[in-house]
């Protein structure tokens, strides 16, 4: 299949505590309407990077896994269909949830580490 377009618009999360905030989505993926959220107005207050936004867990046929993002904290894939098409290798691919849901409450962990 021919790639998603990587075009990017305001789009609404909706936290945990039901407040919405502006985020930008890439249009190719809300279009599927599988991730939850709207079209967000200008009046609509941008996100803080103090909250990390919910996100599913999918997997390729190949087994590449990714995650997407959820844009409201209840939202999940298996309330419609459990596929979602993402990019992958210049090509547009069909990628299954696999159960997992990561909460915006999760804790942040570092990547890396550093020796004393």
């Amino acid at each position: 299949m021919a790639p998603l377009s990587t075009n990017r618009i305001a789009w609404s999360y909706t936290d945990a505590a039901g407040k919405v905030w502006r985020v930008a989505a890439q249009k190719a993926l809300t279009d599927q309407g599988i991730l939850g959220g709207a079209a967000a107005l200008s009046t609509v207050p941008p996100k803080p990077a103090s909250i990390k936004m919910t996100r599913a867990t999918v997997r390729s046929a190949a087994g590449v896994s990714r995650t997407v993002p959820l844009y409201d904290a209840t939202q999940t894939l298996t309330t419609s269909t459990p596929v979602i098409n993402l990019n992958y290798l210049e090509n547009s691919t069909a990628f299954t949830w696999v159960g997992s849901v990561i909460p915006e409450r999760r804790p942040r962990q570092s990547v890396t580490t550093q020796s004393t």
